[in-house]
């Protein structure tokens, strides 16, 4: 017989299982989104590694190549970073180079200065003041001399002045 009472409970039976199964699908779909989100975090690491990894393999590359250009000029490129604590060969490179080029020199070195660079080695540097007597051709040929000498040296600054007035 259809009553009221029966009615109720075939409701309350039917809501009773479409509230399960609206609870089993949402439980199924965090579980799957938890998944998915894990699986994109692995992909994204993986393309990061895999950038990563082509970028040193480009970096390899290079320091290769450039190994191969230096290939037995290593020790002249040890050699041209001047220890700051003996730089007598350099002074002596000086003297040898005013000797060579007949112009007269008198220098004075400051103390060694760390370097502000943060490169893998470490180094310092020193400056120095470097008077030069003679004239514009025994000049020129020291300037030429020191440009060849086999070290890392900078010109910061240079002035000539000239006792003759008709200038130098």
């Amino acid at each position: 017989m259809f009553k009221i009472k029966n009615l109720l409970k075939l409701i309350g039976k039917n809501l009773v299982i479409s509230l399960i199964a609206i609870a089993i699908a949402i439980i199924f779909i965090f579980l799957i989104s938890k998944q998915i989100e894990k699986i994109t975090d692995r992909i994204i690491l993986n393309h990061k590694l895999e950038l990563e990894l082509k970028t040193k393999t480009q970096q390899l590359l290079i320091v290769e190549k450039d190994a191969k250009i230096i290939g037995g000029n290593y020790p002249l490129i040890i050699k041209a970073f001047i220890p700051s604590d003996n730089i007598s060969e350099y002074i002596d490179a000086l003297d040898k180079l005013s000797v060579d080029t007949g112009i007269k020199q008198s220098y004075r070195f400051d103390s060694p200065k760390d370097s502000t660079r943060l490169d893998s080695f470490d180094f310092s540097s020193i400056t120095y003041k470097n008077d030069l007597n003679g004239n514009v051709v025994s000049l020129l040929s020291y300037l030429k001399s020191f440009e060849n000498l086999p070290y890392f040296t900078k010109i910061e600054n240079l002035n000539i002045t000239s006792q003759d007035k008709n200038g130098w």
